[in-house]
């Protein structure tokens, strides 16, 4: 077996840090954990002493009440190799537990990537996180997009195909919102939610404040009829190959054309011309992160698969 040795930083920079084995997910790296909750944070891997690089991670957060991962991002839990033997993963999991353990804090909390972003390690980590007597406490269907060659109006059902159709006729523009006014974002985003009864899951500060800092990841597209906003969508480049439809919003007057299905055939063409192999729909919850079936069926519609997104807690 290879030989690993296990570092534990706190609060690094990324010229401290070891090199993870492959492109990670970018929520969990330095760059995005820096700046979650404006806190520090703590950085567990296991380094490949033949290769020097990290084959697994997880960084973790001290809060008021427990310990989790992540503080501020779709989600953090445990990275790693999928070649990575299974007598580390059960390492790496014992002292990740004594690591946590030394932040005093009741709970540690883990928000694993939706299965489909690597089923195989997903499977491997579920089953082990029981074996090291962790609950599920959360479990959602997470819709995903398979980016294939096949058209977008081949995937989706009829009557989203009419809609779609019928935008087009209305001469609707899909475009790419290349240097965008960070304010008229946030407000169309803020001021459509609230009408509808939404509430935003961070606040408009932290979202403009996320576009500004990360341009290349955080994409911004829309849906115009003529200089107004039919609909618009943040979305987040999670890797080179997936594309995290993160932020929709549309305006309650074209409610009648239901311009969101322009946006996602939009989203789909965009991902089959950069070379992306999922565009990931997210979760369907309502404002008391129930599930919402109205969202989930019009997510099914466009052609959507499941996929199970798993919160998993343990009792320090």
């Amino acid at each position: 077996m290879e030989s690993y040795h296990f570092l534990l930083q706190h609060n690094p920079h990324h010229v401290d840090t070891p090199e993870f084995h492959q492109e990670g997910f970018f929520f969990n790296e330095i760059d995005h954990l820096r700046q979650q909750a404006n806190g520090p944070f703590y950085l567990l891997t296991a380094v490949n002493q033949f290769t020097q690089r990290a084959d697994i991670r997880c960084a973790f957060f001290s809060q008021r009440s427990q310990v989790v991962s992540p503080a501020e991002a779709s989600f953090g839990s445990i990275e790693f190799n999928e070649t990575l033997p299974d007598a580390m993963l059960d390492q790496f999991l014992d002292v990740l537990l004594s690591s946590a353990r030394l932040l005093k804090k009741p709970t540690l909390r883990l928000v694993n990537y939706p299965d489909c972003y690597a089923p195989s390690q997903a499977n491997r980590l579920t089953a082990k996180l029981f074996r090291h007597g962790f609950q599920l406490v959360a479990s959602h269907q997470n819709a995903y997009l398979p980016i294939s060659n096949r058209s977008f109006e081949q995937v989706i059902q009829s009557q989203e195909r009419r809609r779609l159709r019928a935008c087009q006729r209305a001469n609707f523009h899909f475009h790419q919102w290349v240097n965008p006014v960070l304010a008229d974002v946030v407000n169309f985003i803020t001021d459509t939610r609230q009408t509808l009864g939404y509430r935003l899951t961070l606040s408009p500060e932290r979202l403009a404040k996320l576009l500004h800092t990360f341009p290349d990841k955080f994409l911004v597209f829309c849906v115009t009829d003529g200089s107004k906003l039919a609909a618009l969508a943040i979305t987040v480049r999670v890797r080179h190959d997936i594309l995290y439809y993160f932020m929709p919003a549309s305006n309650p007057a074209y409610r009648i054309f239901s311009p969101m299905v322009m946006l996602v055939n939009g989203l789909f063409t965009y991902c089959q011309h950069n070379h992306i192999q999922l565009l990931d729909l997210g979760v369907s919850l309502d404002n008391f992160h129930n599930p919402k079936p109205s969202l989930m069926r019009f997510k099914r519609n466009l052609g959507a698969s499941e996929s199970p997104k798993l919160i998993f807690e343990k009792a320090l």
